[in-house]
């Protein structure tokens, strides 16, 4: 706890020498140390090792180019040998330090009758401000702080992550994708940086990379959004939960005479434009069947061996399959049981298997 509130301290305090990939514009601002009355750097009075790693933290932490150092104990040989083992220390553990710094230079001198050290800090040119980074406590924090950014599309996010559980964003950004389909058009790609690599805390990079811009995909958001409207309006009046199932089917099915191909915006493209394959049918089916309060899973496998995705809906207790696209084929809606599935191959252990 003591470490987040100096954490919390330190953010309100740090500058902002930064590329703001974040917001999507790229001009630099220098970073700069506010002078003493006198015009000197500031110095601050070390008396061990562990002061001198601290010191070197706060530097960076504050986001100080500059510093001088006043070593309080010791002889030349042992102030030497502990500035370079503290350097490496703090570049190596410091969450801060693996990410922001691009190098630590110093050069010794006498202040004041004692030994000093001049230490200067390179900032790496396209890191994110320091008050924009998240502080994160938990991994159900950090699914939806990622949520968020995927639903305003941004370019990423950087975490300050301060526990021991193991996250795997890219499995995030996936589930979250196919779980709201009326709020990411686009799954991007996901990029994760660790720094330091292995430690704890850390600080973690997410850089999302999408095929289409911001203001396609909110504009798309938009477009979506009132065909789910439609969706929920059209099952308003039924009297079961087979009975939502079926509508929803008619309402999906019947908007277009559909041209079977796949889309980096599955549900744009196919509540749009008439264009998704079996992922796209079964994602999108399963999202309008949660907003009318039935619980329907998608599952993916096979079908006679051809890569597929279909439903599985849960109706009085029961599990039952539907492959929509099947359905248009047959020309009749068909809830099937596990037995009737034979040409069908999925991993038996994450879905039901039905009757």
């Amino acid at each position: 706890m003591k470490r987040i509130l100096v954490l919390l301290l330190v953010l309100c305090l740090l500058l902002s020498g930064c590329t703001n990939w974040l917001d999507g514009s790229y001009s630099a601002v220098t970073p700069h140390t506010e002078p003493s009355n006198h015009g000197q750097r500031p110095t601050i009075s070390v008396y061990n090792y562990a002061d001198l790693t601290a010191a070197l933290g706060t530097i960076i932490e504050n986001g100080a180019e500059s510093s001088i150092l006043s070593l309080q104990y010791g002889n030349d040989e042992t102030n030497r040998r502990d500035v370079e083992l503290a350097v490496r220390e703090v570049q190596n553990r410091n969450p801060y330090a693996a990410y922001a710094v691009e190098s630590i230079g110093y050069v010794f001198g006498v202040s004041g009758g004692r030994n000093a050290v001049n230490v200067r800090v390179a900032y790496q040119p396209n890191r994110v401000r320091m008050d924009k980074i998240r502080i994160v406590l938990s991994a159900a924090e950090a699914r939806r702080i990622v949520a968020q950014q995927l639903e305003e599309c941004s370019a990423g996010v950087v975490l300050y992550f301060d526990t021991a559980e193991k996250i795997d964003y890219a499995q995030i950004v996936e589930d979250y994708a196919q779980e709201n389909p009326l709020m990411v058009m686009e799954k991007p790609d996901v990029s994760v940086s660790l720094y330091p690599e292995g430690g704890q805390p850390q600080i973690v990079e997410l850089r999302f990379s999408y095929q289409t811009s911001r203001v396609e995909l909110r504009t798309m958001q938009n477009k979506v959004a009132p065909v789910f409207s439609s969706a929920q309006q059209y099952v308003t009046g039924a009297w079961s939960a087979a009975e939502k199932c079926l509508r929803l089917y008619t309402f999906l099915m019947d908007r277009y005479d559909y041209n079977l191909q796949t889309s980096i915006t599955p549900t744009y493209s196919l509540l749009l434009h008439g264009v998704g394959d079996s992922r796209a049918f079964a994602v999108v089916y399963a999202a309008m069947c949660r907003q009318a309060g039935i619980e329907c899973r998608v599952v993916p496998g096979t079908r006679d061996g051809v890569p597929w995705v279909w439903n599985v809906v849960q109706l009085d207790g029961e599990y039952y399959f539907l492959d929509l696209l099947r359905c248009q084929q047959d020309g009749v809606f068909s809830l099937k049981t596990q037995p009737q599935m034979e040409e069908y191959v999925w991993d038996y252990s994450a879905f039901p298997l039905g009757k």
